[in-house]
């Protein structure tokens, strides 16, 4: 298996939980959350770290995305549901709250847009709830703004993607340290024939995160806990990965203008950790690594209801 260089930290902040990176490619801004501090970072990918901004909300956020048809707001999974943000004013408006108006102890942890314009986000138990239970839920956010519940039973969500051609649909919940491959049917948005495509079987606690697939098919899958991102094939065969100056890697997403740089999301650790590998001192750092491989552009959320 091919060793990727250990890359430097590209925006050396402290996140305590850092998550959700996404590249506006109209723009050049990456952005990503900090899910415990309840903030929303932004950085120019030219330009770099003097450009570095973030604003703090009211509500944990998990995972962000690009709006078809306007640069100036963008959705988000959050603490109660589907939300929109205004990139000037900040300002932040529930648009499909999960459960109504009835308030439960879970979140908005990871998610994705599909090819049609489709949010997928999923659920989990909120920190303060303690160890992670098979209660979350994996929901589809429609253009017309209806909520489907997908997938029940979920611990931590996690992995969102899909093949370039469309077919299979890629989910993580981590704790099964399993990234689940299904047929997709881009048309109706429907999954089936579940199966394991890669299981982390290391003797580590690690587990695997937040992955992003490129253009060639291949899945780069954050190990957190485990001080590295790991390049899979199509076919489940692991073939290179990235080490890490951080320890629980959270999630990658290919960005830069021509697409071919991974960005990489850490969360903070505490030195001194028995299992935490000697060197790992970068934690909550945002990493920038050049790849031998091109991502595909992010997929936006098609709105057609206000």
């Amino acid at each position: 298996m091919t060793v990727i260089e250990e890359p430097q930290p590209f925006v050396p902040v402290k996140n305590h939980l850092g998550e959700g990176p996404h590249y506006e490619q109209s723009t050049g801004v990456l952005r990503w959350v900090d899910i415990i501090r309840k903030e929303i970072h932004t950085v120019n990918v030219v330009e770099g770290f003097k450009s570095h901004k973030v604003v703090q909300f009211e509500d944990p956020i998990g995972v962000t995305a690009d709006i078809e048809g306007t640069d100036d707001e963008y959705i988000v999974g959050a603490k109660r549901g589907f939300a929109i943000v205004n990139k000037k004013t900040s300002d932040f408006k529930y648009i499909k709250k999960f459960w109504g108006d009835l308030a439960k102890e879970e979140r908005a942890n990871d998610g994705a847009v599909d090819s049609r314009g489709r949010f997928w986000v999923g659920t989990m138990n909120d920190f303060h709830m303690g160890k992670p239970q098979p209660e979350g839920v994996l929901f589809r956010l429609d253009p017309d703004l209806t909520l489907h519940e997908i997938l029940h039973g979920v611990s931590i969500p996690n992995g969102i993607g899909w093949s370039p051609d469309d077919k299979t649909m890629y989910f993580t919940d981590s704790p099964t340290r399993s990234i689940f491959a299904y047929d997709f049917d881009p048309e109706t948005g429907s999954m089936s024939n579940k199966r394991v495509l890669w299981k982390l079987t290391d003797e580590t606690g690690s587990v695997p995160d937040g992955l992003t697939v490129d253009a060639e098919g291949y899945l780069w899958i954050a190990i957190h806990e485990g001080s590295r991102v790991i390049r899979v094939s199509p076919e489940g065969k692991e073939v290179s990965q990235i080490t890490m100056k951080a320890w629980k890697i959270t999630c990658p997403v290919f960005g830069g203008p021509d697409l071919d740089e991974l960005f990489i999301t850490t969360a903070g650790a505490e030195d001194g950790d028995p299992h935490m590998p000697a060197g790992a001192g970068d934690h909550g750092s945002v990493f920038r690594v050049k790849t031998v491989a091109k991502g595909m552009p992010a997929n936006r959320f098609i709105l057609r209801a206000k």
